[in-house]
């Protein structure tokens, strides 16, 4: 019999209302071609290489039989969108998108679809938006008739009419002829809450399901990017669609196809901007936390930095952030904010200054973007970097800074990739930290199985360890007041990094046995923890109390069943997942590791599974 002892009259810390969160960047085609909606890739004819030259400009896209199909440039759509599709020829003639990797789009019955496209082409000119599969069996389509006279935006609803796996979306001239094509788009009608320009339902209700206090976000190394021209500027993304740039994804390098996948053509249409990360945020009941870049480029890599006195810029670029998510609709920037649809402000409260940074070069640009943000925005919480590991000179560097500068960050974003047995041997990591230093946010981590990451499995045993992990989180969640697992999704097949905590296909997504972990760790909250210690090393425990509700979590590391006798005049509910070690969830199993729920009698006992994860409640 375990022995868990309890004293709720001995409060240990209070917890973090904000203690769980998620990390959102684009890797693993996780924004285009993933949670964002939109079907069509490369819908403007923007990519192009890493040396700007537009020589990708019809990738993604095939001209049908007898069609002439060439890139254009003359009198573009916009001065930011200047290539665009000229097609001509007889009657069948037209083009093909390809969808994200090659692999279309997947289309049901009575699914609706928003086809919708600027066209120059002469008055009365006919085209037709086709939805169909390979062999040319049409799923749906819509016609449109041409109003002449420059360039103009035509939108039509297309429903399928039978199911397709992987769909493709043509623009044929059924009679021939000529027309300019620019920005093609095709959205499912049925998005995440009903928005336009928004986000993949499925994928979106999986994360929602999480019920994350915080997302972080856009990166990750996507804030840094490989030059300064591909650094993320967040004013790229805003505005009107049709002016937001295109960008390289930097997870299209060829060092990150070491998985066997080839990212050519994973670019960054910016369709989801920093908008709708807002909007995203707000609708899941999430604080945005976004990152910045602080003047520096992936230190991986070329490890560029701006000049000091090139730094105004950016740190303008901040400052204008800041006004574009809190500030008056009459404001500059949040003027722009209230015409994309959102007067009322977004309530940023946390900024992140660099993602992953180190050394003292990030920490003299540090200081000063907190000196400058701070004179305008003294409310607003500035999150510094401790690098990208768990110990050594640049996390020595990193705390060395803060003991010196206690004032000037709200927080430290740690990052731990590790082996699940650190995972396990770190769980008292935070007990002894400095309580008056910075808080902690562990960032990104998780427990990687293999240093191969072609080997890397998302099992149970990893998450098992970090569940173990999470327990020590939880007793220092004075201190440690967020964290946020990472990546957080991955395209199947398509991957440029693993584990990830969800994976999905053209009309599948599941959740790993990692993603059940943080979402049960995440719905049992508590308010303080309470004294509490276990006879049993193989256990590990955390007990919390929220509204007069014991919360009692447990994690069970051994191949034995613990029995635990819990005194309580109340019958107690029951969380637990339980599943052998090599464990994984797959499309085809999506729920092989997957909690169960049930209730115990008063003052019974609890017969804790071998390799299992549990939460307890029960009234005090």
């Amino acid at each position: 019999m375990v022995e868990l002892r309890i004293n709720t009259e001995k409060i240990k810390n209070m917890i973090s209302p904000i203690l769980y969160g998620v990390f959102f960047e684009d890797i693993n085609y996780a924004g285009d071609g993933g949670l964002y909606a939109e079907l069509i890739a490369n819908r403007s004819f923007e990519y192009y290489d890493r040396d700007g030259i537009t020589e990708k400009s019809r990738m993604c896209w095939e001209e049908l039989r007898g069609t002439r199909f060439i890139i254009s440039e003359s009198k573009p759509l916009n001065g930011v969108h200047t290539h665009y599709a000229s097609v001509s020829g007889g009657s069948g003639c037209g083009i093909r998108n390809s969808g994200f990797c090659g692999e279309g789009f997947a289309a049901k019955t009575g699914d609706a679809f928003i086809f919708s496209a600027y066209i120059r082409a002469a008055a009365g000119l006919k085209l037709k938006a086709v939805i169909a599969d390979r062999k040319g069996n049409i799923c749906g389509s819509a016609d449109i008739v041409c109003g002449g006279s420059g360039w103009n935006r035509y939108e039509a609803e297309i429903v399928s009419e039978t199911d397709c796996g992987s769909a493709y979306l043509s623009i044929v001239l059924p009679f021939g002829g000529s027309a300019d094509i620019e920005f093609v788009s095709l959205f499912p009608k049925d998005t995440f809450k009903g928005r336009r320009n928004g986000m993949r339902r499925d994928i979106a209700e999986k994360i929602a399901e999480m019920k994350p206090m915080f997302m972080r976000f856009p990166g990750g190394c996507v804030v840094e990017g490989r030059s300064f021209e591909n650094m993320y500027n967040w004013k790229d993304t805003v505005g009107p669609v049709e002016k937001r740039r295109t960008n390289w994804n930097r997870w299209q390098s060829e060092e990150y196809r070491n998985l066997g996948f080839d990212a050519s053509d994973y670019y960054q249409s910016y369709g989801i901007g920093f908008y709708e990360y807002f909007q995203f945020c707000e609708d899941i009941g999430a604080k945005p936390v976004p990152v910045v870049n602080c003047g520096m480029t992936c230190q991986w890599h070329e490890g560029l930095m701006a000049d000091m006195d090139e730094l105004d810029t950016y740190i303008e670029d901040v400052l204008d952030l800041i006004e574009f998510a809190n500030g008056a609709d009459d404001s500059v920037w949040g003027r722009v904010r209230a015409q994309m649809g959102h007067p009322e402000p977004f309530g940023l409260e946390y900024i992140g200054i660099g993602n992953e940074q180190w050394g003292n070069e990030y920490f003299e640009r540090y200081e000063i973007f907190e000196r400058e943000i701070s004179k305008v925005y003294p409310e607003i919480r500035l999150i510094t970097s401790a690098g990208w590991k768990d110990r050594g000179w640049e996390y020595d560097i990193a705390y060395d800074w803060m003991r010196a500068n206690k004032d000037k960050a709200f927080a430290v974003d740690e990052h731990f990739y590790k082996e699940p047995e650190w995972f396990l041997n770190n769980i008292e990591r935070y007990n002894d930290y400095d309580r008056s230093l910075p808080k902690v946010f562990i960032g990104e981590w998780a427990a990687h199985t293999s240093a191969d990451i072609r080997s890397r499995k998302n099992n149970w045993y990893a998450a098992l360890a970090e569940a173990a992990f999470l327990t020590g989180v939880e007793k220092n969640a004075d201190h440690v007041i967020m964290s946020c697992y990472a990546p957080l999704l991955a395209r199947y097949d398509h991957q440029q990094w693993q584990p990830n905590l969800i994976w999905f296909s053209n009309d599948k997504v599941y959740g790993t046995p990692s993603y059940y972990v943080q979402k049960l760790f995440a719905e049992n909250v508590g308010e303080y923890t309470v004294e509490s210690e276990c006879d049993d090393e193989e256990v590990k425990q955390c007990v919390s109390v929220k509204d007069g509700e014991m919360i009692i979590k447990l994690v069970n590391l051994s191949d034995k069943c613990k029995s635990i006798r819990i005194d309580t005049a109340e019958s107690i509910r029951v969380t637990e997942i339980k599943a052998e070690p090599e464990d994984e969830n797959t499309f085809d199993e999506p729920e092989k590791v997957y909690p169960s729920v049930y209730e115990i009698a008063p003052s019974g006992g609890y017969e804790m599974p071998p390799h299992s994860v549990s939460v307890l409640r029960y009234s005090m």
